[in-house]
């Protein structure tokens, strides 16, 4: 399994628990490191606002990504994408290097389940 595949995988499954458990949540980030330790990251802000949350989260993204060891650092989002419930998710890999992906989901029987990446190129 690739760096981006595990942590893919965490940030999914981190996400599900987020929304079982509220319906929502806030950015949060994950980072892969060399021997395929994750680390989770939250922040949290008084006035709960997802830009504020989600530029504190990128800064970390940039000083984390100076340790070697870190690999690829991951920002999680809750959002809409043409009237439907999203994952997005942006894969950082360096200041210059953002990747993002958005997966559609929806909440049956108390589980989450997500679709393909809507922005995978053919």
């Amino acid at each position: 399994m690739t760096n981006i595949e595990i942590l893919l995988k965490a940030v999914k499954e981190q996400a599900e628990k987020f929304l079982l458990e509220n319906g929502v949540f806030a950015p949060y980030a994950t980072y892969v490191r060399a021997n395929g330790k994750l680390t989770y990251v939250g922040v949290y802000s008084e006035s709960t606002d997802s830009k504020e949350l989600y530029d504190t989260l990128l800064s970390g993204a940039f000083d984390e990504l100076k340790d070697e060891d870190v690999r690829v650092y991951a920002i999680a989002m809750d959002g809409k994408y043409q009237g439907k419930d999203v994952l997005v998710i942006e894969f950082i890999l360096s200041p210059e290097d953002i990747y993002q992906q958005v997966y559609p989901y929806t909440i049956e029987n108390k589980k989450v389940i997500f679709g393909e990446n809507l922005f995978k190129k053919s």
